[in-house]
């Protein structure tokens, strides 16, 4: 199916997967592809983007900040069970220096998680073929970055979409984004 990818496309992929192996994903999930399409977006798309706010350093951080949200649920089902996560956490802190629990949780798993190919998770998947679908709908010949864009708005993923409807309405932006092609067209 890549070969059908344009060059940005395919270098979004390949920045998708980086983007996964940093946040010590096991898959690359249609978050990776959304930060991956946001570094390789082209000029017309990136300002598009931009003017919402939707830059990758921005969703990166977002999804950051769910990271922490599963601290709380990790926290809450071992106490349980009877154990403190958050005092382990700061035990790990005062005895090592300060964040490094946070520091040894990702250096182990990008550890663990960097050899090999890492496969794509059912959403991103999804995504990727409504992407495809989408250049065909535009009697395009190649997938671009903006295909990818309406494959990952048309999948529908909670977290991906949630992370865009922060900033756009996910529909003004498919519009948006639909105008783009038909302009390049």
């Amino acid at each position: 199916m890549f070969e059908r990818f344009s060059r940005g496309a395919r270098a979004a992929v390949v920045l998708a997967q980086e983007e996964a192996r940093d946040l010590g994903a096991r898959t690359i999930g249609p978050e990776h592809l959304l930060l991956g399409l946001l570094q390789g977006a082209g000029p017309d798309l990136a300002a598009l983007l931009d003017g919402y706010g939707l830059s990758a350093d921005v969703i990166r951080d977002r999804l950051a900040g769910d990271g922490e949200a599963g601290f709380a649920d990790d926290a809450e089902a071992l106490r349980h069970i009877g154990i403190d996560l958050y005092a382990v956490r700061d035990a790990v802190n005062t005895s090592f220096g300060p964040d490094a629990f946070d520091a040894a949780l990702h250096r182990s798993g990008r550890r663990r998680r960097r050899r090999g190919h890492l496969p794509f998770g059912r959403a991103a998947r999804k995504a990727l073929e409504l992407a495809l679908r989408e250049a065909l709908a535009h009697k395009d010949r190649t997938v671009a970055v903006e295909h990818l864009l309406l494959g990952l708005l048309r999948g529908g993923d909670d977290r991906v979409v949630g992370v865009i409807a922060e900033h756009v309405y996910a529909a003004q932006l498919r519009d948006e984004v639909v105008a783009l092609l038909d302009r390049a067209a």
